[in-house]
């Protein structure tokens, strides 16, 4: 049984180790997803909401980070979304989705970078199948033949 809650300041090392853990993210992202973790149990003003998924042993195997674009009406940036990888396709990726738009409701349109490296082609996959578009394409944007690519979804 899995639990979706806001993240609590315990929760720290447990979402650390679980970044850590996954090999598509290079050691900047893992930096700086750690940052954007720190920053979000820190406190909500900072701009990052981090929700959590809970197994019934209390582990964490999965999380999804968001915020409001400043200076903009019901625009947010999914900034992101980890599942440990024995969990891959097991639904919990959708199932934290889902409760983020839940929670953001109808009217928000949501928006989320991603890179057009094949090691995030599940990612963009799993963003299509969720009904997210591309809004535009960003032509070596992180490195040499690395693509910025931006989804959008209006909720």
């Amino acid at each position: 049984m899995i639990t979706i809650r806001p993240a609590a300041a315990h929760d720290r090392q447990s979402l650390f180790s679980l970044v850590a853990g996954i090999q598509n993210f290079n050691p900047e992202e893992v930096e700086l997803a750690r940052e954007v973790i720190g920053d979000a149990l820190a406190s909500e003003k900072n701009g990052y909401h981090l929700l959590v998924a809970e197994d019934s042993d209390g582990r964490l195997p999965g999380f999804i980070c968001y915020g409001p674009i400043p200076i903009s009406d019901k625009r947010w940036d999914l900034y992101w979304i980890a599942v440990e990888p024995g969990q891959a396709r097991s639904g919990l990726g959708s199932q934290l989705l889902h409760d983020m738009e839940t929670r953001l409701g109808p009217g928000t349109r949501v928006y989320v970078d991603t890179s057009s490296t094949e090691g995030y082609t599940a990612a963009r996959s799993f963003y299509e199948r969720h009904g997210y578009q591309v809004a535009g394409v960003f032509p070596d944007f992180y490195r040499q033949g690395d693509d910025k690519i931006v989804y959008v979804k209006d909720l």
